[in-house]
């Protein structure tokens, strides 16, 4: 992988709400490649967050691509509210969907790109019916539900593990291993050479003692030194 295909995306659980317009053009100046929205229904996890007239919002002001994260249970019918309201790509768990091959299929009739994660505690091994109809595997690096949790080592081999399960499925070697949790500067390296190529980070870019172009630039720099 070259630095150019390393791509960052700033999850916007950790921005300011109350200038998330702001934050949002603030993260796209620093060069970050996509958004996270974080969508949270208090069942699949112990948390409320974001919904569509919020991402409506935020597609206004994005010109990156955003992925939705939906850690719901029985999403399958608000998928399409979600595209819909900007939603680039859409990332189910495996753990909340009743039929993860029949959700994936309403993923791509409302227009958009699947991905499914995973929780610390589900086996990869659980994605691997499914591998061959995404390009993007999510495996979460702290349990989902709130932003700012710090990173699970013992994650990381579970990373590899994505990884040589997408090589298998996907012979044109096109596909994503996207890291969520915990991802900082300290962090994004081992990820990395783990096998993740998309890094997600909320704290680290919008909590950055220096500003968001801080933190976006110093997980660039992290990334460009690993990969030369």
């Amino acid at each position: 992988m070259s630095a150019n295909q390393a791509k960052i995306s700033a999850s916007l659980l950790s921005a300011d709400f109350g200038y998330l317009a702001d934050s949002i053009k603030s993260a796209e100046q620093a060069g970050v490649d996509e958004f996270h929205f974080d969508v949270m229904d208090g069942h699949f996890v112990p948390n409320l967050t974001f919904g569509p007239p919020i991402l409506e919002a935020v597609s206004r002001h994005a010109t990156k691509p955003i992925d939705v994260h939906v850690m719901e249970r029985s999403p399958e019918q608000l998928i399409p509210v979600y595209v819909s309201a900007g939603g680039d790509i859409i990332t189910i768990h495996i753990e909340g969907v009743a039929d993860v091959d029949e959700t994936i299929d309403v993923i791509l009739e409302a227009g958009a790109q699947p991905a499914v994660a995973i929780r610390p505690r589900t086996p990869v091994p659980a994605l691997r019916t499914i591998a061959d109809r995404v390009r993007r595997v999510l495996v979460m690096t702290v349990e989902p539900g709130f932003g700012g949790q710090e990173f699970l080592p013992d994650t990381l081999p579970k990373i590899n593990e994505a990884l040589s399960m997408m090589q298998d499925a996907h012979l044109d070697n096109v596909f994503e291993i996207a890291v969520d949790g915990g991802i900082k500067s300290e962090t994004i390296g081992p990820t990395l050479d783990a096998g993740a190529t998309t890094f997600i980070s909320g704290s680290g870019i919008f909590s950055h003692p220096n500003g968001i172009d801080a933190g976006v630039r110093v997980l660039r720099d992290r990334l460009n030194t690993a990969l030369s």
